[in-house]
């Protein structure tokens, strides 16, 4: 077992091109999980119609996928502890690919679903094991730029699926070909692939965690700080709220939105969400930049949310043909994406410094986001049909989005408190050390 577990680690610390060589692996990991979930979004009634699936029966192509997620969170951070990094993870890309093998070549419903619960269950073990990566690859003076770089896997995936699914669909045959949506599997299978083969070459671990050390000196541990596990838990817990307005609402069902309310084309429906995540990718990066010069991560997670409130309650569902008010929200929403997920895994570390505790905090972000996801697979699509987008935005996001960010304001501890906290125990395990050297 200790080979499994030691699989990847090096007998030093990582230099800093090493560090991002395996960074730039497990985004691609990443991105392509999220790939594999919306790629599917564009066409979605359309590989509904030809496995014969009804309509309310649609959002089961997302929230299958959701399930293995939610219930792998916790186990995952437990995996990922017991067999190392690098196993877990190139073990995550394999079942990734075995999923999508499975979708690509089956025309039953049921077999279907089954490929998308087994991709499912990789895009949440990369959930969790992820963003618990960096604490350990990273130092953390550096994971307000790591986290939010991080943090666009999810859009870029998303900008990939959205751009590239509705033209493989158009080029196969679109709807007048019966499974012409399967092409848009054998691209993800080309590029799980890749990642497995990118993974073994370049995934590396060093000798020690970055989390355990202090300015990444192998002679001098940290002493146990304190954790405010009450605020890592809440921030990491509202992310359930960004998942179900942004992912099971906007990502899942708003390109089906455009198509039968504003009359746009399969792929005109899917690019302009599509700018959502081409806006956040490079203000998430700045942010978290800024984030680690500032310290105003709970702020960005605070804000976000009630950008998304504005969103819902006054853009995204406007009546008739007129396209002001998407294009208002979409833009919006890629501001809202880059300050709530990478303010959300830029703070976890920072309110929560144990390693193992942070592991724990971050599962629970993992564990939102997988609830989220199926929660919002199976009822956002009963609730729309019932009441309506426009209702649905009004009367459900808009409080959810209002309550996360009432939540995060009253038990987030301010990172710029937490910071203080930090500067006084790194005082004092220095004016430790030297006492004890004297």
């Amino acid at each position: 077992m200790s080979s499994v577990s030691t699989f990847g680690v090096q007998s030093r610390q990582l230099k800093p091109s090493e560090r991002w060589i395996c960074f730039a692996a497990l985004f691609f990991l990443g991105f392509t999980a999220t790939f594999n979930q919306f790629k599917a979004a564009p066409a979605i009634q359309y590989i509904g119609a030809d496995l014969g699936m009804s309509v309310d029966m649609l959002s089961q192509i997302m929230g299958v996928f959701s399930i293995a997620g939610m219930l792998l969170a916790f186990p995952g951070m437990l995996v990922m502890q017991r067999f190392g990094v690098k196993f877990s993870i190139v073990v995550t890309s394999v079942i990734q690919l075995i999923g999508s093998l499975i979708c690509a070549f089956s025309g039953d419903t049921a077999i279907f679903l089954v490929g998308r619960t087994l991709e499912g269950v990789a895009y949440g073990l990369i959930c969790v094991i992820g963003p618990n990566i960096m604490p350990r690859l990273f130092p953390l003076k550096d994971q307000g730029v790591v986290m939010g770089i991080w943090s666009q896997w999810t859009p870029m995936g998303v900008v990939i699926a959205f751009f590239t699914a509705p033209m493989i669909y158009e080029a196969a045959g679109g709807a007048a070909i019966a499974f012409s949506w399967q092409p848009i599997w054998y691209v993800s299978i080309a590029m799980e692939i890749i990642s497995i083969v990118w993974l073994l070459v370049s995934c590396k671990m060093p000798a020690i965690p970055e989390n355990e050390l202090v300015d990444g000196d192998p002679a001098r541990r940290k002493r146990p700080g304190k954790n405010f596990m009450l605020a890592g838990f809440m921030v990491c817990a509202c992310f359930f709220v960004w998942v179900f307005v942004y992912v099971a609402n906007i990502n899942t069902l708003y390109p089906t939105f455009l198509q039968n309310m504003k009359g746009l084309s399969v792929f005109d429906s899917s690019m302009l969400p599509n700018w959502t995540a081409i806006i956040t990718i490079p203000l998430g990066i700045v942010f978290g930049i800024v984030a680690d010069k500032f310290n105003f991560r709970k702020w960005m997670v605070a804000g976000g949310y009630l950008i998304v409130a504005v969103c819902v309650f006054f853009f995204f569902y406007t009546d008739g043909a007129d396209m002001t008010g998407p294009w208002i929200a979409c833009i919006l929403m890629g501001i809202a994406g880059a300050l709530v997920p990478t303010g959300t895994r830029a703070i976890a570390p920072v309110l929560v410094p144990e390693p193992k505790k942070t592991d724990l905090v971050l599962a629970t972000m993992a564990f939102a986001t997988g609830v989220a996801q199926v929660v919002g697979g199976y009822i956002v699509s009963p609730i729309v049909t019932s009441i309506g987008y426009q209702a649905n935005a009004q009367f459900v996001l808009t409080p959810l989005a209002l309550l996360a960010a009432v939540l995060v304001i009253v038990f987030v501890k301010s990172d710029r408190k937490t910071h203080e906290v930090r500067v006084a125990e790194r005082a004092a395990q220095d004016a430790a050390e030297v006492e004890a050297n004297a």
